[in-house]
């Protein structure tokens, strides 16, 4: 009998506890976020009143001022003069009066973002108070400014600032340059407040390279529950320059086609002119000889020259100081040679990158019979200049330090 009592009670208690008075806010449909030109309705309802109990009251807060407003029909149909805005203004009805605690906004707009809550001030228990945000969002595209020119320029300080105005509400951002964000000294401003309307600021000082060169940069505001984006595809000036472009390369001569290649890059794109080293006449796609050029993006080019040996090895041997298609010179041509396509071959190559007509840089390439010795390649132009350069300089510090503890022992 004790064991059915206690069960009894177990059951019980929490029928009555529930069974108590309480507050309830509801807003249909429920969302977190709200989209301008919908519809919804705001209740403000007393779950299990007694034959005692009070009427709730359903509040609409300003978040700017915070102003407390009771929902009733009067002020929906006669508001005063000290009425906010958003009920005077509601001469086609948008804002509907269903029933006492029961708001209908037939269109919603950006400025009834707002705070609702609904409490029971007269009811003998103390019931506290429900409350809700109710946001509406505002969009608003982000747009870059970069300065302080147009193009901009490699190594050169520039500054990239991505901007929106008039939105709500502010969620997040990230700002990218392809797929990795990007560092520098930012300078971020986010809203102070969380009303409407509401401004976002993303400034950082950055030096481009030359790999920034189409690429794209992408500021991504989320708001409320939108992403909005600014894209920008960088345009970056940047000096002519070699990429891979080995001073010895192995060529298989015994094939039907081989090939040299030469990788470069620029902006303004620059022009990659091959010539003989013999005499530096160019060579152009001809007779058994083909130029290719591959656009590698982002101001990245490749140039390929290909050789046909069944044309070129028919090419009369006393036109080897020639190119294809120049007058033929009777030049008594080096023994060992042969034929036309061997003889081009030993004489070697060069590579010019030239910009409006002036030569940015220049590479000899010579052709190796093995493909360890074009493995096994001899440091470039400019890095044995990097390396005589340093030298150099260890040698002058040390003879002037030599030079020192001579006359301080003396």
């Amino acid at each position: 009998m004790f064991s059915v009592s206690i069960i009894f009670l177990t059951l019980l208690i929490p029928s009555i506890q529930s069974s108590k008075p309480s507050l309830k806010l509801t807003f249909t449909p429920d969302e977190k976020y709200y989209t301008i030109g919908n519809q919804v309705e705001i209740l403000c309802e007393l779950i299990n009143p007694t034959d005692h109990s009070e009427s709730p009251q359903l509040w609409h807060v300003d978040l700017k001022t915070g102003k407390h407003t009771p929902i009733s029909r009067s002020l929906l149909t006669q508001p005063t003069e000290d009425s906010l805005d958003v009920f005077k203004q509601n001469k086609v009805h948008r804002l509907e009066f269903v029933k006492k605690n029961h708001l209908r906004i037939r269109q919603i707009l950006k400025e009834d973002t707002a705070r609702y809550e609904c409490n029971c001030p007269d009811c003998e228990e103390t019931l506290g108070k429900q409350a809700k945000d109710f946001p509406v969002v505002k969009l608003s595209e982000p747009k870059w400014d970069i300065g302080p020119g147009w193009p901009i320029q490699e190594h050169a300080k520039t500054t990239i600032k991505c901007t929106a105005e008039d939105f709500y509400p502010y969620v997040s951002h990230k700002i990218l340059r392809g797929h990795h964000e990007v560092v520098g000294e930012a300078k971020t401003i986010l809203p102070t407040s969380n009303t409407y309307p509401q401004k976002f600021s993303w400034e950082a000082s950055v030096t481009p390279t030359a790999d920034w060169h189409n690429t794209t940069l992408r500021c991504t505001i989320t708001e409320g529950n939108h992403e909005q984006h600014a894209i920008k595809v960088l345009d970056v000036i940047f000096t002519p320059r070699f990429g891979t472009c080995k001073e010895k390369q192995y060529l298989n001569s015994t094939i039907d086609k081989a090939t040299i290649e030469c990788e470069y890059s620029g902006n303004p794109k620059p022009t990659l002119t091959w010539f003989r080293q013999t005499d530096e006449k160019p060579i152009t796609t001809d007779i058994g000889i083909t130029v290719k050029e591959i656009d590698e993006h982002h101001g990245k080019y490749k140039s390929i020259v290909t050789f046909e040996r069944d044309k070129l090895i028919t090419i009369p041997l006393t036109t080897t100081t020639r190119a294809p298609g120049v007058t033929v010179s009777t030049t008594p041509q080096p023994k060992g040679l042969d034929n036309y396509y061997q003889q081009l071959l030993s004489g070697g190559f060069i590579a010019k990158l030239t910009h409006n007509n002036e030569v940015k840089d220049s590479r000899k390439i010579n052709i190796v019979n093995n493909a360890n010795q074009a493995r096994s390649n001899s440091l470039d132009s400019s890095s044995r200049r990097i390396i005589q350069n340093l030298s150099t300089s260890i040698l002058i510090i040390l003879s002037y330090t030599i030079l020192r503890f001579m006359i301080q022992n003396h």
